[in-house]
């Protein structure tokens, strides 16, 4: 992953995190349609968890508009919340 989009990809995810207090970690799975598993605590309602993914789709809709096919290498990988 080139510079620039680690840095973009940063910054789109810590403004994520900070939207979704409760998301401790998501999991963008391979296939199609894109799936993702979510980590949160606690666990949210229905209500919660779809405007969490769709949170996390909007945040992947916006990195593929600013760098296109960077959603793509974004398959199988893992994100968390950083906690020191």
């Amino acid at each position: 992953m080139d510079t620039r989009l680690h840095a973009d990809l940063e910054a789109q995810l810590a403004r994520l995190f900070v939207r979704c207090p409760s998301l401790c970690g998501f999991v963008v799975q391979d296939g199609d349609p894109v799936q993702f598993d979510l980590v949160c605590f606690p666990t949210p309602d229905g209500e919660r968890a779809e405007m969490i993914l769709g949170e996390i789709s909007q945040m992947l809709e916006d990195l593929e508009e600013q760098r296109p096919g960077a959603a793509e290498l974004l398959r199988g990988h893992t994100f968390a919340r950083a906690f020191h």
